[in-house]
């Protein structure tokens, strides 16, 4: 997507927070792409994550077969704004990708935000291991990152 002059961090966090990667291209300051998937539990949303770039145009999106819903905040290549986030959601599973600076990304960067999150379906959403891990999302789930449970009822006398 950027070509070769680029640095991909990756930084797991030991595993118990969440999972994220940093892109950067030579010359240019700052992180070009961001992405990170985890769970969510406690209200924690993935619009939450507080590195994302939010683009002015909003559109969501689906893939066939899969139970999860996106939704892409983008800007359209020219435009003043040059940043754009995508973040998919299938059970209590998230995956955020976002770029700033989509002049540096070849081709559309919805198009190539929604393919990426393509790419990570069968991790993501189909009970895959997630690639380097060896494990599923329910497998590396950290104990407090369960969904909030109901309020236990208040016992009348």
């Amino acid at each position: 997507m950027f070509g070769t002059n680029i640095t991909i961090t990756a930084s797991d966090k030991n595993k118990t927070t969440s999972s994220e990667c940093f892109v950067r291209v030579s010359g240019v300051k700052g992180v070009v792409f961001y992405s990170t998937f985890w769970y969510i539990y406690n209200d924690r949303q993935p619009s939450d994550e507080p590195l994302l770039a939010w683009g002015p145009e909003v559109s969501s999106f689906t893939f066939n077969g899969i139970d999860g819903q996106g939704e892409a905040h983008t800007s359209s290549p020219g435009a003043e704004t040059d940043y754009g986030s995508t973040a998919f959601t299938c059970g209590d599973h998230y995956l955020a990708l976002s770029v700033d600076h989509s002049s540096l990304m070849a081709g559309d960067m919805r198009d190539n935000l929604i393919a990426l999150t393509q790419s990570a379906l069968p991790w993501l959403c189909q009970d895959q291991p997630i690639p380097g891990l060896g494990k599923t999302m329910e497998q590396a789930r950290p104990y407090y990152a369960y969904p909030t449970p109901l309020p236990s009822p208040t016992p009348t006398n």
